[in-house]
């Protein structure tokens, strides 16, 4: 926006914000936005029981914008203007000396905070502009003593105490996380208040209700009343047990179930049944993977209608690219041009890197959905799969939206860890399946047999004397190479270089000739391991974690026509074997322990149960478990370091990118729509499945050749015009070799 003051009418008073190319008189009164939006954070924080703290957050999060250099600079003058120490510095000399005072500070983090993002405590020897809640408040702020003509501060609804239950041994821990949902609620608010303003209502809700939902859920699952076949009555026996205990107060759940044994269902019956029963508001569906999130969302859309599911991952994540600024004289406009998902919606299907990195994300545009967590039931499914580096950190988040903000968290997997050791001791679980290693012995069809090491030749020759297998290997590399050496027809190759609509495609086509009898032979990443319903007679596996070896094995004789189908295990001799991860190369080390121990029954309980207490003993567990020592970011003291921890808790280390892929013409009509519309957000969810996600060496090598194309210097798209030569209908987006590309991207 041009700075030219004399196009406007001199305002008279005070205000928030303005659009373009309108007089004064249209501009927002500055007092009208800090009331709605503390009423609005207000109704955000009931449900995490932060209701006053926000909205006194709220009320005052913008007092510096009573200067009158704000309000030159919103009429266009060049100035430079921090409009949001002012709010934190009021709250504090308010409360100086009364027993209310660490409240005041807790508020301070969410005030500064609320457009450039949660700040580290410092120290009392930082200085002005070095960055810390320290320094901020040290800050000399222009004069915004105004504020007194339209607020009174002086009966603001201050808590005598803080009504929560904090973590044995890290109460700081705890008084951090009650200060991002208060967070959450303002800049939530702030969000959607701004946004009202400056384009008009925009419609909101519309969803079904849990009660509405859980109703028609109930009413598919009738179907499966009058089973005809075993494993269905088993599959059913498990349905029912969940949806009978959704009777009890919420809590930890787990629920243990071989694959193939209907837990997606019955852990969305559980869910929906306890929500209805205890008013809880949401369900948050958390899979370990992307390349699996539009299975289990087309299963739920199918049942609970496609406008009550959200798909959301952190793929897919533009805001956290961007760097919102505090004093842009067009902020109002950039804060709106984030695609920010606040999770506003019944049913919410996410990642475990998009779910746990916004619990630890300090940015406003990550954390805006924390409030809306409250009061959810989290089902984290494939357990085994949650991050082991940052276990403490995690499990500590989860222990927090349990016993301080009433959500219910369900660990939901067939190869069940320990996770237990990781709660306060006592912690009740409760388990949902009936008698799990009855379940096991019921559901066992594969029979695991150990080939030691393959050449690629030898594996090759293998696959191609199957008319119908599956291999899973580690490394999107070493997929492609081996898809080449298959023969003959019906052979497939399946990674995330292949956009989801495009996976979805191949399933299909997999999924009809394994029906039919014709040859197929898939090669795939571990994009084929969990969630994946596919039924194929015999299978080979790179040797990895018993877990992933255990869900190898649930794409063979899934639907048990056979009385018994192998699954060979193998280790790689491959010339296409860069690098092996270090997280795989762990797994590998005790797997061989756990494979020559119990190698009668390598997929049964005791086996899993050996598995993961070798994997959890391998390190120093005060180490492992939490290696970037997040928990000693958050205090007793109070002086937490917020943005540290952001930055440290990455769960993908490597930098991605995601890049829209033109696949068919929808895409492309909506990358069109893209460029246009003033509701990315809308857009961005529809193009989801037509995006690829690659390492930041492999995108800066793409981009190099002048193949991506950059909408509104955000959105990367694979430039239609090179499509043919840089996106092979077998393999996918063919990206340029990086040493990165070896391990997180299946």
């Amino acid at each position: 926006m041009e700075s030219n003051e004399t196009n406007h009418d001199k305002p008279v008073g005070f205000f928030a914000h303005r659009r373009d190319n309108e007089s004064c008189e249209s501009w927002q009164p500055l007092v009208a936005h800090l009331k709605n939006t503390a009423e609005m954070a207000r109704e955000f924080g009931r449900v995490a029981n932060v209701a006053d703290l926000a909205y006194i957050a709220g009320l005052v999060h913008d007092l510096g914008k009573y200067s009158r250099e704000f309000q030159q600079r919103l009429a266009g003058k060049t100035v430079r203007v921090d409009h949001s120490t002012a709010g934190a510095k009021e709250l504090l000399a308010l409360l100086k000396s009364t027993p209310q005072e660490p409240i005041a500070q807790l508020l301070a983090y969410v005030i500064t905070g609320h457009h450039s993002g949660l700040l580290d405590y410092g120290d009392i020897t930082d200085f002005q502009g070095d960055g810390t809640l320290s320094a901020r408040l040290k800050t000399k702020v222009c004069d915004y003593s105004a504020y007194n003509t339209d607020l009174d501060l002086s009966s603001l609804p201050f808590p005598q105490q803080l009504h929560i239950r904090p973590l044995k041994g890290r109460r700081g821990f705890s008084l951090a996380f009650l200060t991002r949902m208060i967070y959450s609620a303002v800049v939530d608010a702030d969000f959607q208040e701004t946004e009202t303003y400056m384009r008009g209502q925009k419609p909101r809700g519309g969803y079904a209700d849990i009660q509405t939902l859980s109703e028609k859920l109930n009413k598919h699952l009738r179907r499966f009343e009058n089973p005809k076949t075993d494993i269905n009555r088993k599959r059913t026996e498990t349905l029912k047990a969940c949806v009978e205990k959704a009777a009890e107060p919420p809590g930890f759940f787990k629920l243990t179930v071989p694959t193939g044994g209907g837990k997606t269902l019955s852990s969305m019956a559980f869910a929906l049944n306890h929500a209805r029963q205890h008013g809880l508001q949401r369900i948050i569906y958390v899979i370990p993977f992307t390349t699996i999130i539009e299975q289990n969302a087309k299963v739920f859309k199918a049942i609970l209608g496609e406008e009550n599911v959200l798909e959301h991952h952190s793929n897919f994540d533009w805001e956290q690219k961007q760097r919102q600024s505090d004093d842009s004289t067009n902020s109002a406009y950039a804060k709106l041009k984030l695609a920010a998902e606040n999770w506003d919606i019944p049913i919410v299907v996410t990642t475990n890197v998009q779910f746990f990195e916004s619990l630890f994300a300090n940015k406003s545009s990550r954390c805006r959905k924390l409030h809306n967590i409250a009061r959810s039931v989290i089902i984290f499914d494939e357990a085994q799969m949650l991050p082991r580096e940052y276990m403490k950190p995690a499990i500590s988040a989860v222990w927090e939206l349990v016993t301080n903000y009433g959500a219910s968290a369900v660990f939901c997997t067939a190869t069940q860890p320990n996770l237990e050791k990781f709660l306060p001791p006592g912690t009740p679980v409760m388990e949902l399946a009936p008698n799990p290693q009855d379940l096991f012995d019921f559901y066992k069809r594969v029979e695991v047999k150990n080939l030691g090491t393959l050449t690629d030749a030898d594996l090759a020759d293998r696959l191609n004397g199957h008319d119908q297998v599956l291999c899973i290997v580690n490394t999107r590399r070493h997929a492609s190479g081996l898809f080449q050496m298959l023969k003959g027809e019906g052979n497939y190759h399946l990674s995330t270089l292949l956009c989801p609509a495009h996976r979805k495609q191949k399933i299909d086509e997999i999924r009809t000739r394994l029906e039919n009898k014709q040859p197929c032979r898939v090669v795939s990443t571990t994009v084929m391991e969990a969630g994946i319903d596919l039924d194929f007679p015999v299978g080979y596996r790179a040797l990895t974690g018993l877990d992933s070896i255990n869900q190898a094995a649930g794409r063979v004789n899934r639907n048990m026509h056979n009385k018994v189908s192998d699954l060979f295990v193998f280790e790689p001799k491959s010339e296409l074997i860069k690098k092996t991860p270090r997280y795989i190369a762990q797994a590998v080390e005790v797997c061989r322990m756990v494979l020559r121990d119990h190698a009668k029954m390598p997929i049964s309980i005791a086996a899993i149960d050996a598995y993961f207490s070798q994997l959890y003993n391998l390190q120093d567990p005060h180490i492992s478990f939490d290696y970037k020592r997040i928990m000693d970011y958050f205090n007793d003291d109070g002086k937490f370091q917020f943005e540290t921890a952001a930055r440290q808790f990455q769960i993908i280390e490597d930098a991605t990118e995601t890049v829209i892929i033109p696949f068919n013409k929808e895409a492309r009509d909506l990358i069109e729509e893209l460029k246009y519309t003033q509701y990315p957000s809308s857009t961005l969810r529809k193009l989801q499945p037509y995006t690829v996600s690659i390492y930041q060496s492999e995108f800066d090598k793409l981009s190099t050749k002048g193949v991506i194309l950059t909408i509104h210097d955000t959105y990367a798209v694979l430039n239609p015009d090179n499509f043919d030569a840089y996106y092979d209908l077998d393999r996918g987006l063919l990206v340029p070799e990086s040493e990165s590309a070896v391990g997180l991207f299946f």
